[in-house]
């Protein structure tokens, strides 16, 4: 297992959003859209360290923008994954199924994203398109 962060972007969440806005606000769907967190299941242990994407389920497509950040909360650091895509087929273990029908699932990727073993990861959306900061958690899990 990799000792530390590898690749992708460090930062800190106040960094991620695409605006400047004085007092932003967190990032959240668009109205009307609920977001869940699929993969990794939240909550799950034993995760591989090197986690190369997430994948959310919603109550309807999230538009070009939208986008996973992963905040390490052993060190601090974040890592912001590539804009919201289609999914793998099928949908990796552990996964949960949300608790609406017909999601739509999206996937977030950083294929060089690597964590410190052992460490919490919590996963916020973030918006391009916006001034907001990603603050509301999806969920947690646990690299091995």
């Amino acid at each position: 297992m990799m000792a530390g962060l590898v690749a992708g972007a460090a930062l800190p969440l106040a960094g991620c959003n695409g605006g400047g806005s004085s007092n932003p606000s967190p990032c959240t769907p668009p109205h009307g859209i609920r977001t869940v967190l699929v993969y990794t299941a939240p909550g799950s242990a034993g995760i591989p360290d090197n986690v190369g994407a997430v994948v959310f389920g919603s109550t309807a497509a999230l538009p070009f923008g939208f986008q996973a950040v992963l905040a390490n909360n052993t060190t601090g650091n974040s890592v912001v994954f590539n804009t919201v895509g289609s999914p793998p087929s099928p949908l990796p273990a552990p996964n949960a199924l949300p608790a609406f029908a017909n999601p739509v699932y999206q996937s977030s990727g950083n294929p060089g994203a690597v964590f410190f073993a052992g460490s919490t990861i919590s996963v916020y959306l973030n918006n391009l398109n916006s001034g907001c900061v990603p603050a509301t958690s999806l969920g947690t899990f646990r690299v091995q």
